[in-house]
């Protein structure tokens, strides 16, 4: 018996050796996805572009989604931004729901809340909680975008026509320096960021993001680029911009142009990762969450040979700059 026992013993330890080493083995397969990483490259990382429900176009995850799934993996904090509707009592109702994480919100100037409203940031910026730090400027809206993708002889919003900030731009130009918020450029003309960022800084704004600068709309040049962030600005770059192009994964877009960790390169040598900020712009229906894209960027600027140090000014320090977190 006594044999038997120990023959039984010994089987059962080669079987569970044997299912141990074919582990080893599925892990290490080409086939299977790689295990997850002890720690996340979105680890305490900002994201000041996010998009969730409840929204009028189609999103993945609600806030309060977003904020979970970005506490357990570490991230620091993220923007919500809607198109439609102000943010930022959004934001702190989900920091109530998920503590730990920082969650900010804001307004976008579309006509849903009046277009280009001093009254409508003066409002979002007092709202409860303290949340509400960005304002973008028109969306898809704005002249430049229903110019692009409608027709040419479309006419949107506007807020620096000929160079020249409208009274009702300069206004707001205002409320944002009085209140230190951060002004967010939106998807308006080349020419009119130029000219709302220069006066911005004359009126002593402090926090200034050029969104998804490079790709189709706004459509800057690398030389505007350069300009701009000689003026105190910052670059944005969106991984939702690296899916871009024809062969996109979702149809819309198809009609974007690819910015991707090539040009981030490019931006990083032009003009130090100071002036760069990489974020998200994720949320959509059909794509991946949020902590997904930015690790998934983290992994494709290493190929490029950007190095830790940069990534970490990109993607931690300058956003955290933006919104006024300390450290």
């Amino acid at each position: 018996m006594k044999n038997a026992s120990t023959r039984s013993t010994l089987l059962a330890a080669s079987l569970a050796a044997a299912v141990i080493a074919a582990g080893g083995d599925a892990l290490a397969q080409a086939a299977f996805p790689p295990p997850p990483p002890k720690v996340s490259p979105a680890a305490g990382v900002v994201d000041m572009h996010v998009h969730s429900h409840p929204d009028v176009f189609g999103r993945n995850l609600d806030d309060i989604d977003v904020a979970q799934i970005a506490k357990s993996r570490g991230m620091r904090g993220f923007v919500l931004k809607n198109h439609v509707a102000e943010t930022a009592s959004r934001a702190a109702l989900a920091m109530k729901v998920v503590p730990g994480i920082e969650v900010f919100g804001g307004i976008v100037l579309n006509k849903a809340v009046g277009g280009i409203n001093p009254d409508a940031v003066e409002w979002m910026h007092r709202t409860f909680g303290g949340r509400g730090k960005v304002v973008w400027l028109p969306t898809f809206e704005s002249d430049k975008h229903v110019k692009t993708f409608g027709k040419p002889d479309a006419v949107g919003l506007v807020v620096a026509p000929k160079g020249q900030v409208t009274p009702e731009m300069e206004a707001i130009l205002k409320i944002i320096a009085r209140e230190n918020l951060v002004l967010g450029t939106g998807h308006i003309h080349p020419e009119e960021i130029m000219a709302v960022v220069k006066r911005a800084r004359e009126l002593g704004v402090k926090s200034i993001l050029v969104n998804h600068a490079l790709t189709t709309v706004p459509g800057l040049s690398m030389a505007q680029a350069k300009e701009v962030a000689g003026m105190g600005a910052m670059i944005e770059v969106c991984f939702l911009q690296f899916q871009a192009g024809p062969n996109a994964p979702l149809p819309f877009l198809t009609h974007w142009t690819q910015i991707n960790a090539k040009h981030v390169a490019q931006l990083v040598k032009e003009m130090g990762a100071g002036s760069v900020l990489i974020s998200s712009d994720l949320g959509q229906s059909g794509n991946m969450v949020h902590p997904d894209g930015l690790e998934a960027a983290v992994g494709a600027m290493k190929k490029e040979g950007i190095s830790d140090a940069d990534i970490d000014t990109m993607m931690r320090k300058n956003p955290a700059k933006l919104l006024g977190l300390a450290g």
